[in-house]
């Protein structure tokens, strides 16, 4: 069992999907992809796009697949998408998986989201050198779930994200995401999300900042609330 069998499948059949157009996969760590087998073993995939290296077991079974790199972009429905790293470059470099994490920003009329992977340091202030203002964004999926290695000032300052949202498993043993990071993000003024406590995000049509966790608006009697017993 894994999230692709137990949350991302029902989830889209409960909307009455029936393909995948493009299935963006990055960076190669469990967490990352550890569900796209039941993903792409239980409807079409038109198209996975990736950082993972050319031998990997997953890219076996991909109808098409392409590599993600730095310029490429496309529209569905009026919202574009663009790819932000990494760069052609990269992978020569033979980088360890974080460093070649698919960076995509997704841009609509009212908002626009940045979905960083794993990035650290390095890749975010090249991205800063490389784009600077233009990396602003509404919504910020946070770099490398909260860890040390990644959301620096600079990076911060130039994204000035309304909601940063951490990615993090409920007492997870990497400790993500770390209280000076959180603290980073606080002394910005830039409102958090913890996965762990909010459960499910749903990106709302008008204000970001008042997005909902499902945790709290669909909340089940079974559930406790993660932060009141997170200190046992």
């Amino acid at each position: 069992s894994d999230a692709g069998q137990r949350v991302v499948l029902p989830l889209l059949r409960g909307r009455g999907e029936t393909r995948i157009d493009r299935l963006v996969l990055s960076p190669r760590d469990v967490d990352h992809v550890g569900g796209a087998a039941a993903l792409l073993g239980a409807m079409p995939v038109a198209e996975v796009m990736s950082s993972l290296d050319g031998d990997h077991a997953l890219l076996a079974k991909a109808t098409t697949h392409v590599r993600c790199e730095a310029g490429q972009s496309w529209a569905w429905d009026e919202v574009r998408f663009d790819v932000l790293h990494p760069a052609r470059t990269d992978y020569e470099r033979r980088l360890k998986p974080n460093a070649v994490s698919c960076v995509l920003r997704i841009s609509g009329a009212r908002h626009t989201a940045l979905l960083t992977g794993d990035i650290e340091r390095e890749q975010e202030l090249a991205l800063v050198a490389a784009l600077g203002p233009a990396l602003r964004s509404n919504l910020l999926i946070v770099p490398h779930h909260g860890s040390r290695s990644s959301s620096t000032a600079e990076f911060l300052d130039a994204v000035q994200p309304q909601v940063a949202v951490f990615q993090a498993g409920y007492r997870n043993r990497f400790g993500h995401p770390a209280a000076d990071v959180v603290s980073r993000y606080a002394d910005r003024g830039i409102s958090t999300l913890d996965s762990a406590a909010c459960g499910a995000f749903a990106w709302p049509q008008t204000r970001v900042e008042a997005a909902p966790c499902l945790r709290d608006s669909s909340r089940r009697y079974w559930r406790h609330d993660a932060g009141e017993h997170g200190a046992d």
